[in-house]
């Protein structure tokens, strides 16, 4: 038998209607089971976490605190995870405030012993 290149050629058929059998001498289809969508993150605890490292030492530190309490909020009412990342961000958060206030209260004093040091030494002369 030899092949006839102008001959009736067989045409590709479509693939058959869902729930029917393929015809048979069509490969069958692999059949994979819906992949589910898992829980996501909520952005607010990462972002918590992030700005809760980055301004741990500053007076930006209410940032984090701010972020991380929201977030906490949201996670209670079920939208999404990372309860773990906005608690981390909310202490960082009350880092970064004490920092704050510890370097205020340090500068108030360094100022107020420079002033009287000065005073009482312009007084003595």
């Amino acid at each position: 038998m030899t092949y006839d290149p102008y001959g009736q050629q067989s045409q590709p058929s479509a693939p058959p209607p869902p729930g029917m059998p393929p015809p048979p001498g069509m490969p069958m289809a692999q059949q994979y089971a819906p992949q589910q969508a898992g829980v996501e993150i909520n952005g607010k605890a990462v972002a918590a976490l992030v700005c809760g490292v980055l301004f741990c030492t500053t007076p930006l530190g209410v940032i984090p605190l701010v972020l991380g309490k929201s977030a906490q909020r949201q996670i209670e009412m079920g939208m999404g995870i990372g309860r773990p990342l906005a608690k981390a961000g909310v202490v960082l958060g009350w880092i970064g405030i004490a920092f704050t206030i510890f370097w205020i209260l340090y500068f108030v004093v360094v100022i107020v012993a420079v002033t009287s040091a000065a005073s009482s030494y312009s007084t003595t002369y």
